[in-house]
């Protein structure tokens, strides 16, 4: 299993979700929030790797309210699936304040999700599936794993690139097939 520590707009657009969508409790920090999440991801890597990188660990750069505010809820759920995967090699993260919160933020937007598709459909069309894990939510398998601001796409994937243990003319390969879907989309 691997881990890596997600962005600050990914945990940013997390919280921002749920302010907007009125999930958090009044006695619950927003900001206080954002950072327990990170805290957790962090935390996760830290211990999957051993401590290994810890050194390159930047701290979370805090709230961004505007963040994500053209997510649909869809998008929220791939979003909590990706943060739960990357921080659950924390060996307490499902006993974390973070994990219940992250769980909350994912039910309401698995439900605004189906109301959204159920509105969406033809009188008669909706064919409503019980399914709480959001999986089979239109538009799932196409949502972003990770969410990271739109202009910063392209930095994203170099620096994750320039991690990868390759030598340089594979990544310049690599690179230039990327550059190449990219321009066909």
């Amino acid at each position: 299993m691997s881990c890596f520590v997600v962005s600050d707009y990914h945990v940013s657009a997390l919280v921002a979700w749920a302010i907007r969508a009125d999930v958090l409790p009044d006695a619950v920090s927003p900001d206080a929030l954002a950072h327990e999440l990170a805290s957790a991801n962090r935390a996760a890597y830290s211990e999957r790797y051993q401590g290994r990188y810890d050194s390159e660990l930047v701290p979370f750069g805090g709230l961004d309210r505007s963040a994500g505010a053209d997510l649909d809820p869809v998008a929220i759920v791939k979003a909590c699936d990706c943060l739960d995967y990357q921080a659950s090699d924390w060996s307490r993260w499902t006993d974390s304040d973070a994990f219940g919160y992250m769980v909350a933020i994912r039910r309401a937007a698995v439900a605004a999700a189906q109301l959204a598709a159920y509105q969406a459909a033809a009188p008669g069309a909706y064919k409503y599936t019980a399914d709480p894990s959001g999986r089979a939510l239109p538009g799932y398998e196409a949502a972003a794993w990770e969410l990271v601001p739109p202009a910063d796409l392209a930095a994203e994937r170099d620096r994750r690139l320039a991690t990868l243990d390759y030598p340089e003319h594979e990544l310049a390969a690599i690179r230039s097939a990327l550059a190449a879907t990219r321009c066909a989309a």
